[in-house]
């Protein structure tokens, strides 16, 4: 049996990122058919970096987990400065530093060292600087047949690739951001043996911004279940309280545009003084704005989750910064349709090919987005089929497995046909 490692910068049961959660999902199901092994970092806040987990070897779910100690959690003085050493190029430095709210304070630019130099200070600071990692790769590459890398930004992918790029298989879940501009990535998504996107726009952006389609590639994506639905107190106390709502599920960050939505969400209200609900489920990272039709829920477990997810008349998505959006993907298995921002490519194109959901790109649209949502005149019968049917088509396991196997297997062959000549 072939053994697999997956290096990923956080993983755990509590870490519910997206492209976190995603590669537990991928490695748990994985595990059945490949000696699976989980590489990753003591960190649980992907903010500080902090290690919060023990290092050493656990069992997840029966997956193999071996965490390394972040070397320093992030210091975001030297993380800001970092930034700002970085020179500017087509205005990107700007929309970096406002990425990552940051530019108010950084405004000028400081003399700086090559660009090479500044932009490995930056993917240092952004970690999670793990060394030890990268060291074990190193020393034991020739015990793997496969190395699959999750997420393009972080130091343990950008930096580990280099090591092992002839058994790499990379899940970049990349967008059109400000840190994929660097020059760092030109050579970066070239070094890959194989790469499997989660969507076809994902996989455009990357070719055209790259050039890299000589690369073996394919379009995965993954797996939608949801589990069934148990009667849950706290849900129902919640469901009561939101009465009709629609909802945000994830980490609620300027980042992901959630600042945005709360001002455009509070000005829909004192529009309409309708009795419309916004229920935010997530941790916070950033301050909140009190409003009577606004409730924050925290973390909540995965039970809750699904119970206010399946219970929303709509689900939310302001973030113009996706791969996937597996969030989407489940909100439309329990027939939820989806309101968008226009500008996020991947979940404009769900909603094109689903017929399942509404874009909007002001205040205007964002207000006609919701009351069409609530309209009596909207065929909620026919959202509700057309996204079940949707994901149904597209994101399977079997289809999506299958595709990581054949993508493994050219991985692991090719590096032994080419040892053995």
């Amino acid at each position: 049996m072939k053994r697999i490692a997956f290096i990923v910068q956080r993983y755990g049961i509590e870490v519910n990122g997206g492209a976190e959660y995603h590669c537990r999902m991928v490695a748990e199901k994985l595990n059945a058919l490949f000696n699976v092994e989980v590489l990753t970092t003591c960190a649980k806040d992907y903010m500080s970096w902090a290690n919060e987990y023990s290092p050493g070897t656990e069992l997840i779910n029966g997956v193999k987990v071996t965490r390394f100690e972040v070397e320093h959690p992030r210091d975001l003085k030297r993380f800001k400065l970092a930034g700002r050493k970085l020179r500017k190029k087509q205005k990107w430095y700007q929309k970096l530093l406002s990425y990552f709210g940051q530019l108010e304070n950084f405004k000028k630019l400081t003399k700086a060292k090559s660009r090479a130099e500044n932009e490995m200070a930056w993917i240092t600071e952004q970690g999670p600087y793990v060394p030890q990692l990268i060291s074990f790769l190193e020393a034991n590459q020739d015990n793997y047949d496969a190395f699959i890398f999750f997420t393009y930004l972080y130091y343990p992918t950008a930096i580990g690739i280099s090591v092992v790029p002839h058994k790499s298989i990379l899940i970049p879940t990349a967008h059109d951001e400000p840190p994929i501009y660097l020059e760092f990535f030109k050579d970066f998504f070239k070094r890959p043996k194989a790469i499997l996107y989660n969507t076809e726009s994902e996989k455009h952006f990357v070719n055209t911004l790259f050039n890299n389609k000589g690369i073996y590639s394919d379009v995965v994506g993954v797996g939608i279940e949801v589990p069934a639905l148990r009667p849950n107190p706290a849900a129902e106390d919640l469901i009561k309280q939101a009465g009709d709502y629609i909802i945000y599920i994830g980490r609620i960050e300027v980042a992901k545009a959630c600042d945005e939505l709360i001002s455009n969400f509070i000005k829909f209200k004192a529009d309409t003084h309708n009795t419309i609900k916004l229920v935010f489920v997530g941790q916070a990272f950033m301050p909140l704005t009190e409003h009577p039709s606004i409730i924050y829920t925290g973390f909540v477990d995965e039970d809750i989750k699904f119970n206010l997810l399946k219970n929303a008349r709509a689900l939310v998505i302001p973030s113009i910064f996706e791969s996937l959006s597996l969030v989407t993907l489940e909100s439309m298995v329990y027939g939820i349709p989806v309101i968008a921002n226009e500008k996020c490519e991947v979940i404009k194109d769900h909603i094109h090919k689903s017929g399942a959901g509404f874009l909007y790109a002001n205040q205007e649209t964002f207000a006609t987005a919701i009351q069409t949502a609530f309209s009596s005149s909207t065929n909620v019968e026919v959202l509700s089929a057309k996204a079940k049917t949707y994901v149904a088509e597209n994101y399977t396991w079997e289809k999506v497995l299958d595709k990581y196997d054949t993508a493994i297997n050219y991985v692991a062959d090719h590096f032994s046909s080419s040892t053995s000549r």
